[in-house]
């Protein structure tokens, strides 16, 4: 009789850890992306420079968070991710610090992985992940 109890106290509890680690592991998964500002024009901002950030929601919370996202003055994915690219109208650094070269205005891009453990350094184009736009203004 005891040895049934324990096995049945041991079935269950395997049960609950099961039960806990699949409901958990659904917590570091992105549910949305969006950049902090949608719009910015540089001339608004100390140095011309302005300091995107991207913001996420997990599963079951409607509260965005700062998260890791790589950055892009391009389209995700057109090439190799770098620190940094120049191209005509703005510079990007890869923490998302914006910077006027010419005139005009453009599109910031970030991509993050869904799953936030992952390393950034260990994204592809085939990582599941989440794309979000602002514009920047550059005068």
């Amino acid at each position: 009789m005891y040895k049934d109890q324990v096995l049945s106290a041991w079935g269950v509890l395997i049960l609950a850890a099961a039960f806990a680690i699949s409901c958990g592991s659904s917590g570091h998964l992105l549910q949305s992306l969006t950049i902090n500002p949608a719009t910015a024009d540089a001339k608004n901002y100390p140095n011309g420079q302005v300091k995107f950030t991207a913001m996420g929601s997990y599963g079951g919370s409607s509260q965005a968070f700062a998260v890791n996202a790589l950055w892009w003055n391009f389209t995700p994915w057109t090439t190799l991710p770098q620190a940094a690219i120049p191209l005509p109208g703005y510079t990007l650094s890869s923490n998302g610090l914006a910077a006027c070269v010419g005139t005009g205005t453009f599109t910031v891009w970030a991509t993050a992985p869904r799953d936030q453990t992952l390393l950034l350094s260990q994204m592809t184009q085939s990582t599941s992940q989440l794309t979000a736009t602002a514009q920047l203004t550059c005068p």
